[in-house]
């Protein structure tokens, strides 16, 4: 006895068999769409970036945050990067260290042959109005990890 089917018989039966295989689990098909529908929704919404390669000498005062700004000053040993980073300081911070003064220490600790510098994700606390900034930093063939601390005016307070 042999049974020859058609292409197209063989492609209905299995589009009529997956079809009631999903109507059997609609609650659970429902409940992943839903959920992934509520996380693009949140990461297209909230500015979440996970990851994103962070231009080096491209960032400024005006065309970033300040956090950006001053891991910028920390992979490029350039004295402007180190001034721009400068004028993200909080006022706080500039009346006890002078630029110049900050200027030499940030080429110091400055890290040589940085290959990337990806902001990793950030919180931003409800109660305080600050904001962790965390950042990867790929150099030498190792990766280090920032934690850059913004007050509440967006100027860095710290850098761990």
């Amino acid at each position: 006895m042999s049974t020859q089917s058609s292409t197209s018989a063989v492609f209905g039966r299995v589009v009529a068999r997956t079809g009631a295989g999903l109507w059997r689990h609609r609650g659970g098909v429902l409940l992943a769409l839903a959920l992934s529908a509520a996380c693009v929704g949140y990461t297209a919404f909230s500015g979440v970036s996970l990851g994103q390669p962070l231009a080096l000498g491209a960032a400024s005062p005006t065309s970033s945050d300040c956090a950006d700004t001053a891991m910028a000053a920390i992979a490029d040993k350039s004295p402007t990067a180190a001034q721009r980073a400068y004028q993200c300081m909080d006022p706080s911070f500039q009346q006890r260290v002078p630029e110049q003064t900050f200027i030499q220490q940030l080429q110091a600790q400055a890290l040589p042959n940085v290959s990337t510098v990806s902001r990793v994700g950030d919180y931003r606390s409800q109660t305080t109005g600050g904001e962790m900034v965390y950042y990867a930093v790929d150099a030498n063939g190792q990766s280090v990890g920032y934690i850059v601390y913004l007050g509440q005016t967006g100027k860095v307070l710290r850098i761990e």
